[in-house]
């Protein structure tokens, strides 16, 4: 049986729903809850909320590795972990360039290259604290850790000495950086194709490299999932978020193997056109089908089964990007809190 995890609607949902959300997955049993780093800082809203629940790992899919230096993004998680008392799951990633290019003025020249180093030197400023401040340093041809020789704040006190990172991954050589390094990973829900003929193959070949095996490998697949009574409605929400996603280009390689290159045009058409509002009626049933979970709750329950025979940590995705409503996302969120909870 696969474990379940949940993310929560990350737009417009109001600051003080994010701790209730989180309250009522934890009492559920789920597994792990998720929040994506758009507008919203995932380390301060799960932060926030890590006080109300008590079993649940707090995940960030993903936080951007790019836009803050690896000293930071280890502290942001030590004090996550903290708060949580050790139940941070770190997922990282290269980010979407269109975003790092207009939101924070970052171009990412070698994402796999300087994730491979972001990595290590996460991890160095973890060690740094753990040993005591004992000397130490990393040199990369990006990121670099080199601590002054007389640290006047000290060490921290760390929950854990090591915290898990999941690295987003789609593509062969950043799952082969996944294998290689990383305690995880998260990607767009894939077939059953790609994950036995791209995924496995490459996280294993990673894996090789540093002397490994994936038995311990927690493999993550964010999956949209849209329920309702209202089986017309659950696909209309479906549709529009699984869109979205299929207009961007960092999905091209898992479109294009599965035949999907048109479908993808054609979205990005009508985006093109008339914005978000076009996006539903470009999306083909094929889409659907392929990348969520949609229906009634039995419908839905039944379509799981499908990821559940190769995907081992599935984390159910609500919609919520606009046009849904901020009730139709928390709707959205609710249900699949009702169908899959204890």
């Amino acid at each position: 049986m696969p474990q379940f995890g949940v993310s929560m609607p990350v737009l417009q949902t109001p600051f003080e729903k994010f701790a209730e959300f989180a309250q009522l997955a934890d009492s559920a049993g789920f597994r792990s809850l998720w929040l994506y780093e758009y507008y919203r800082n995932p380390f301060v809203v799960h932060a926030g909320a890590a006080g109300g629940t008590d079993r649940i790992s707090l995940g960030t899919a993903v936080a951007q590795a790019f836009t803050r230096s690896p000293f930071e993004l280890a502290n942001a998680a030590a004090d996550l972990d903290e708060a949580s008392s050790g139940r941070t799951l770190l997922g990282i990633g290269a980010g979407l360039g269109d975003f790092l290019d207009s939101f924070h003025s970052v171009q990412v020249a070698h994402p796999v290259r300087w994730m491979s180093e972001y990595i290590d030197t996460v991890r160095m400023s973890w060690d740094y604290h753990s040993s005591g401040l004992e000397p130490m340093s990393y040199d990369g041809t990006r990121f670099s850790f080199r601590p002054m020789p007389l640290n006047p704040a000290g060490a921290r006190a760390l929950r854990r000495p090591r915290i898990p990172i999941y690295l987003a991954a789609l593509r062969p050589l950043m799952l082969q950086l996944a294998g290689e390094k990383a305690e995880g990973m998260i990607t767009m829900a894939p077939s059953r194709r790609y994950v036995d003929r791209v995924i496995l193959p490459n996280l294993r070949k990673g894996a090789r490299r540093s002397g490994r095996h994936l038995a311990d490998f927690d493999l993550t697949a964010l999956t949209i999932c849209s329920i309702s009574d209202d089986r017309a409605e659950a696909v209309r929400r479906a549709r529009i978020q699984v869109g979205v996603y299929a207009a961007m280009s960092e999905l091209t390689r898992l479109l294009e193997f599965d035949d999907c290159e048109r479908e993808q045009h054609e979205i990005q058409a009508a985006l093109g056109k008339g914005g978000l509002a076009a996006v539903e009626s470009a999306v083909s049933d094929k889409l659907v089908e392929l990348y969520t979970v949609a229906g009634t709750p039995d419908e839905v329950r039944e379509q799981v089964r499908r990821f559940a025979e190769y995907i081992p940590h599935i984390m159910l995705a609500p919609p919520y990007i606009p046009p849904l409503t901020a009730d139709e996302s928390e709707d959205a969120f609710l249900q699949i809190i009702k169908t899959f909870g204890d």
